[in-house]
């Protein structure tokens, strides 16, 4: 008999186990991140220009079994080094906005950590004002890219992130952009718009709190 009770406690505590060994389904989050893009195959632009930094705004919305869709914004900014084209004086600053639509799966890898990647598109738009410009430019076209996330949960909708990504516009950086007909002392004449970046960041999700174990 005792064997028998034993059995039917160890059925009965079956379902709990597996409850708690259940992981967490995604939810609808708010995500914002610091990234540092360095540019890829553009040592001319690489020269010329100081990264400030990278923000990234985005909101999430998974749709089925942790594919969700959503829509953000990011904006960078750059200082132009005043030596980067010498003899040329090239003082001045960029800044560049990227409204981009986005497709994320989102799996959790554990009770408190989970993955994100996802593909984006939209629009970039460079806005270039220089020494050696001869107008205010902008450059506008496609803007592509594919990252990966991963995060950990501080409290039930609060988690902190490190994001890696690669990011491409369909524009060239040529001399042209900064008012010259060439680079001076420089074979180069330019390269499209590519950067790998490196960021961290937060997560806020947008559901009731469940009994919370922290």
């Amino acid at each position: 008999m005792k064997g028998l009770r034993f059995i039917a406690a160890l059925v009965a505590l079956l379902p709990l186990a597996a409850a708690a060994q259940r992981l967490p389904a995604a939810q609808p989050t708010l995500q914002g991140f610091f990234n540092l893009p360095l540019a890829l195959g553009n040592p001319v632009f690489d020269n010329l220009t100081d990264v400030l930094g990278q923000g990234d705004l985005a909101f999430t919305m998974p749709v089925y079994k942790g594919l969700g869709v959503g829509v953000g914004v990011a904006g960078t900014w750059y200082e132009l080094n005043e030596d980067g084209l010498a003899p040329e004086l090239t003082i001045g600053s960029v800044q560049r906005y990227v409204p981009y639509g986005k497709l994320e799966w989102t799996r959790y890898t554990g009770q408190h950590t989970y993955l994100a990647v996802g593909a984006r598109a939209g629009g970039a738009y460079w806005d270039w004002q220089c020494g050696t410009c001869r107008e205010s430019l902008r450059q506008s076209g496609l803007h592509w890219g594919v990252e990966a996330r991963y995060f950990l949960h501080a409290s039930d909708n609060l988690a902190f992130g490190l994001l890696l990504g690669y990011q491409a516009d369909a524009l060239r950086f040529g001399p042209d952009v900064v008012g010259l007909d060439g680079f001076p002392g420089r074979t180069d004449t330019g390269a499209p718009y590519r950067f790998l970046s490196v960021g961290l960041g937060f997560s806020t999700g947008f559901r009731p709190s469940p009994e919370s174990h922290w």
